[in-house]
């Protein structure tokens, strides 16, 4: 199955899109076929952009999956850092434009994505309370909210709130009305210095803390210093950030499970493609710095209660502020309930669960 062209294919007025290169599809459509599998009745469509030529396995086409070619000429191509990323990193912040007319709504996904249940079609649907985009905070603002991060530092800005850019639930005709991407292109053209994480950056820059902040099940960013507190949110979505990623795992530091499920997806729909999952599921390894990960998550034990008690369930959200207001200390309780006897009381913050949204 051939690409589409934009315009043809819509079934619904909301979707599920990734973007990537030729090099990254087979890992992107890994995370499509699981959204797939986990929303049988789903409300939306699932669509996979790129400027290049792909083609989808037959094996998937019963999915519903679209590939969809995106228009020539990327603004970025010029002007960014050469590294692993590349121009396709930026190919997200061209999306909305090209959906315009449509969707009215988009969820962003990294195709480092992977989907662990059910529950888009009602994150599709919660009030964005106006703003242009919901996110979940980056990992460095977890424990910290307040840190300053290095981009505001190199144009002197105060600290704000700032997410990860890997999961991005878009308002499309909001985003084109406030020009996102216009005013993208002049911070990356007025402030290069400043773009040290791709479209991460030019969109933080760009919003300065003026967007609605999403549970953290919703982009688990699964790190050393995280993915003990992940058997406790049970997240939605695992981002496996950084350079290390289950297809890859040559010192088997992540889960088993999760060299499993890639090396699954490639045989049964990339037979002949055996350098994409390489991996043995059966080795073992060690996380790296086991000692000091025990550590940092016990003396952390506090200040990620605090975060995650910020959302009462998976679909609570807030404006996303520098330091949320906390209420009077107390013993954690609901999901996040730890035994008495850790010794740790954490503060819980009051927020209700985000309307549905009027607009369908």
């Amino acid at each position: 199955m051939t690409q589409h062209d934009i315009r043809q294919g819509v079934q619904h007025d909301t979707a599920v899109v990734m973007a990537c290169d030729a090099n990254y599809a087979p890992y992107a459509l890994f995370m499509a076929e699981q959204i797939a599998l986990l929303h049988p009745d789903r409300t939306f469509d699932i669509c996979l952009f790129s400027q290049d030529e792909l083609e989808l396995p037959p094996s998937l086409v019963a999915t519903g999956l679209k590939l969809m070619k995106m228009p020539p000429g990327n603004p970025f191509h010029t002007g960014t850092h050469a590294d692993r990323h590349g121009a396709a990193a930026y190919l997200r912040l061209l999306i909305p434009g090209a959906v315009t007319g449509r969707y009215r709504r988009v969820l962003y996904l990294d195709s480092d994505i992977m989907p662990m249940s059910a529950g888009i079609d009602q994150l599709l649907g919660i009030d964005l309370l106006g703003a242009v985009i919901g996110a979940v905070r980056d990992n460095v603002q977890w424990r910290t909210p307040g840190r300053r991060v290095p981009e505001n530092r190199k144009l002197g800005r105060p600290a704000s709130p700032y997410f990860n850019s890997g999961m991005l639930l878009i308002d499309v005709e909001r985003y084109q009305s406030e020009r996102i991407l216009g005013r993208c292109l002049q911070v990356l053209a007025d402030s290069p210095e400043a773009v040290l994480r791709h479209d991460q950056s030019l969109l933080n820059l760009v919003l300065d803390g003026h967007w609605t902040e999403l549970s953290p099940v919703w982009n688990w960013q699964y790190t050393w210093s995280s993915r003990f507190f992940a058997d406790l949110v049970e997240p939605k979505f695992v981002h496996f950030i950084g350079p290390n990623k289950p297809w890859r795992d040559t010192a088997c530091t992540l889960p088993p499970r999760f060299r499993r499920a890639y090396r699954m997806f490639a045989q049964r729909h990339y037979p002949g493609r055996t350098e994409l999952a390489v991996i043995d599921p059966a080795r073992r390894g060690w996380p790296p710095k086991l000692a000091r990960a025990y550590l940092k998550h016990l003396l952390s034990i506090g200040a990620m209660t605090d975060y995650l008690n910020g959302f009462d369930t998976d679909l609570s959200c807030r404006p996303a502020t520098l330091k949320p207001a906390v209420g009077s200390r107390r013993k954690v309780a609901a999901t996040f309930k730890l035994p008495a006897e850790t010794g740790v009381r954490a503060a819980r913050h009051p927020v209700a669960p985000c309307r549905a949204s009027a607009s369908r």
